[in-house]
């Protein structure tokens, strides 16, 4: 795994798709701390990570476009493959290279609530603890990328769906909000979701049993349910996407400052989620 892990951040480092992305990264929050923190006095960096948080559904895509699609282009993932090592040290040692890219900004980062402390008071628990889950936040997108950058072989695709899977974790909340509560919306959302979750199942297998198994065991027992118990889903879907939006989770402990322990496990389950959907695709084409 270190091996691998080596090559990949080689490679970022080697090329201008990491420089661009930590470049523009600070610069991005940078010029929001100088707006925030400097320009109008606030102490805390949690402003400017709130709105950095929006240019990540953009970068990390185009940085994670190559992890797995280049290596499917190149044929190079035969090699990989071909080696005495578990696909899972395999993609998370690309992994953690991406990892690295991400911590790099985020340690440059670290330091200002100090110089900011030497000015004034500064919540330093409130700013290290959202610099953390800003991390993680990035952290889950990127492992959401990279399964995407499994899929194919064209990079240019693997970042269109990078940013439209961002987006589309970006706008889980704001589409709870808009959707009404009626049991039958929520029943009919969780149907569609669970096709989604049916045909993730296959494109990681290739397996038409698999993805039925999968569709059954989440569709049938949610029909049984809404017939016994419909009112059981009025307002269900929306608190659900809510819930699982990684970004409010993230905005709502940035805002008040304080570090949630919920928030943590859901970015974290984001990431070794998706790890794992990854390593499956990886193994598809080993065993293909």
């Amino acid at each position: 795994m270190f091996a691998v892990y080596k090559r990949e951040l080689r490679a970022y480092m080697s090329n201008v798709y990491g420089w661009m992305f930590m470049a523009v990264l600070l610069l991005f929050v940078g010029f929001m701390v100088f707006l925030e923190n400097l320009m109008m006095g606030t102490p805390n960096i949690e402003y400017a990570l709130l709105t950095g948080q929006y240019v990540l559904p953009l970068l990390i895509p185009v940085l994670c476009m190559r992890s797995m699609a280049e290596d499917r282009r190149n044929k190079t993932d035969m090699f990989y493959l071909s080696l005495p090592l578990k696909t899972s040290a395999v993609v998370l040692g690309k992994y953690f290279a991406l990892l690295t890219v991400l911590a790099f900004p985020c340690i440059v980062i670290a330091l200002y609530p100090l110089v900011l402390g030497a000015f004034g008071t500064v919540n330093m628990a409130g700013a290290y603890g959202s610099l953390l889950l800003f991390f993680l936040l990035g952290a889950a997108l990127t492992a959401v990328c990279q399964y995407l950058s499994s899929l194919t072989d064209h990079l240019v695709v693997a970042a269109v769906l990078g940013i439209l899977g961002s987006l589309l974790l970006f706008a889980l909340p704001m589409l709870g909000y808009v959707l009404p509560d009626a049991s039958v919306v929520s029943f009919v959302g969780l149907l569609v979701v669970f096709l989604l979750i049916s045909g993730v199942a296959y494109l990681s297998t290739r397996s038409w049993l698999v993805m039925l198994a999968v569709a059954a065991l989440l569709i049938v027992p949610t029909s049984v349910a809404y017939l016994l118990a419909a009112d059981f889903f009025e307002g269900l879907l929306p608190a659900l996407l809510i819930f699982f939006g990684p970004f409010s989770h993230f905005e709502d402990a940035a805002a008040v400052g304080l570090f949630r322990i919920p928030s943590l496990v859901l970015l974290l389950s984001y990431a070794l989620f998706f790890v794992f959907l990854t390593v499956r695709s990886a193994d598809k084409k080993r065993w293909a």
